[in-house]
């Protein structure tokens, strides 16, 4: 069956001599589901219910030995509703658009910052099917605003660090969410703890006399041109803003300009 939100539904026990089952007529003792409508259900899974799972209060036995049952019509009803339960929400899920799995990247104010937002979407009853999502995805989601199935999925923001240290930093944030959440094995969604890191030995190289027009240091390979070009934009962005710090305090005044104009290849 279709996915219920808590919300539906709620969880109780029978010792026996309260329900039967309503197809076979045979007395049902243990756990039950009370939809938010009264209907009752077998079991304690939700998400799992048959119409032959559909119970029935019992009735008082004859001398026989045997059970007065719901009437036929009843019990019809009820397996009626299960069908039109089923249709409703399949109805419901096939408005709903699918999730898009993303790859964001950093951009080169990231870098700077030393760290950006990745959002990973998972599906409530499974440990095994996650998505990286875009922000806009993942708020449409945390928000429940209807776009997606928010009663199947939730959805989680991570702070991935970029800079020195990147992968412990990043395999305690989410050793963190997976002991505060039921996002249990997230660890295993991410293959590389130090996924777009860049070092601050490359990012922010101490500026001196030696080396203020050195060519640039190599970068890490990565195949995304997108995260190449927001690495290299955040080195020039620091680097330019250490060049003028430098000169102003060694008294070049504008001597950067002159400096930089035939560089080429150098900083």
């Amino acid at each position: 069956m279709p996915y219920l939100p808590k919300s539906k539904y709620k969880l109780s026990q029978t010792s026996g001599r309260e329900f039967m089952y309503a197809q076979s007529q045979k007395e049902y003792t243990g756990p039950y589901i009370i939809l938010s409508d009264g209907n009752l259900f077998a079991g304690n899974n939700a998400n799992k219910i048959k119409a032959s799972d559909i119970i029935i209060p019992l009735q008082k036995s004859k001398k026989d030995n045997t059970y007065i049952v719901m009437e036929e019509d009843k019990i019809g009803k009820s397996v009626d509703y299960f069908n039109l339960l089923n249709k409703n929400i399949f109805k419901q899920q096939d408005d709903y658009e699918p999730i898009m799995s993303t790859k964001p990247s950093p951009t080169k104010e990231d870098y700077i910052k030393g760290y950006f937002y990745r959002y990973i979407v998972k599906r409530r009853n499974s440990d095994n099917h996650y998505y990286e999502v875009n922000k806009k995805t993942h708020e449409s989601i945390k928000n429940e605003e209807g776009k997606y199935d928010d009663y199947l999925h939730i959805s989680k923001k991570i702070k991935w660090s970029l800079s020195d240290n990147s992968g412990k930093n990043n395999n305690l944030e989410i050793r963190k969410i997976v002991r505060t959440t039921n996002f249990k094995r997230l660890k295993s969604f991410f293959k590389d703890l130090e996924e777009y890191h860049l070092s601050n030995e490359i990012l922010n190289p101490k500026i001196t006399p030696e080396n203020i027009n050195a060519p640039k240091m190599k970068l890490p390979l990565n195949s995304r041109k997108t995260v190449v070009e927001a690495q290299q934009g955040a080195i020039d962005i620091i680097k330019e803003k250490s060049r003028k710090r430098y000169n102003k305090s060694s008294g070049n005044g504008n001597s950067s300009t002159s400096s930089s104009g035939g560089g080429g290849g150098g900083y």
